[in-house]
C-alpha cells in the first residue's frame, strides 16, 4: 500500500510539474507585450515610427488612418475565431464608447477568410461599430503579411501625430485602456 502511494505522488507530481509548465507556456505565448521584434512582427513596423493603415472598409470605401491624424487611434487585429479577441472586444467598446468624444478612433482588421463571417459577427454585436478593414483577401493576408502579425489579438496604437506608440499583443484590455488613456492626456503629438 505504502508503495502504490509513493508510486501516485510521483506520477501525480510529475503530471502537476507538466501542468504547471503548459499553463506557463501557454501565459507566454498568449499574453506576451512587446516590441514589434518581441513580437514577431515585421522589423520595418515599431514602436516610435511614423505608421499609415489603409484598405477596402468592409461594407464598401476606403478608409486610411492618416485621416484621423489628431485623433488617438487603436488598430484592432482580430479574427471571429479567435476566443480572445471576442472577448477583448467588449472592452475596446467601453473605450471608443467612453473616449470616442475625446479623440479616440478604433478601426478594426477582421482577419477572417470571408465578409460573411464578420457581417453576421457586427450584427449580434452592434456596439462594436467601428470600421472594419476588410480586402477580400482571404484573412487580409496581404496586410497581416506585410506587417508580420502573427498573434491574434494585436493592437497598435497610434498617438495623435500618426506614430506607432504601443504595440499590445496577446489579450490585455487593462493595458490597451492605460495606453490609451496615456495617448489622449497628452493631447498633442509632441511625446
Amino acid at each position: 500500500m505504502n508503495k502504490q502511494i509513493k508510486t501516485l505522488w510521483r506520477s501525480g507530481g510529475m503530471f502537476l510539474a507538466a501542468v504547471i509548465l503548459l499553463t506557463g507556456l501557454f501565459i507566454l505565448i498568449n499574453y506576451q507585450r512587446g516590441s514589434a521584434q518581441a513580437s514577431g512582427l515585421n522589423p520595418v513596423i515599431g514602436r516610435g515610427r511614423p505608421i499609415v493603415l489603409h484598405g477596402q472598409v468592409l461594407g464598401g470605401g476606403h478608409l486610411s488612418t492618416a485621416q484621423w491624424k489628431g485623433k488617438v487611434v487603436v488598430v484592432d487585429f482580430w479574427g471571429t475565431w479567435c476566443p480572445w479577441c471576442v472577448k477583448e472586444a467588449p472592452y475596446i467598446a467601453k473605450l471608443y464608447s467612453r473616449y470616442h468624444r475625446h479623440g479616440l478612433e478604433v478601426v478594426g482588421v477582421a482577419l477572417d477568410d470571408t465578409a460573411t463571417a464578420v457581417h453576421h459577427y457586427r450584427q449580434e454585436h452592434p456596439k462594436e461599430n467601428w470600421p472594419q478593414i476588410f480586402d477580400q483577401h482571404p484573412g487580409n493576408g496581404a496586410i497581416a503579411q506585410k506587417l508580420g502579425i502573427s498573434g491574434l489579438p494585436t493592437e497598435f496604437i497610434i498617438d495623435r501625430g500618426g506614430i506607432l506608440r504601443y504595440i499590445v499583443v496577446g489579450y490585455a484590455p487593462n493595458r490597451i485602456a492605460a495606453d490609451v488613456r496615456k495617448l489622449l492626456a497628452k493631447g498633442t503629438a509632441s511625446q
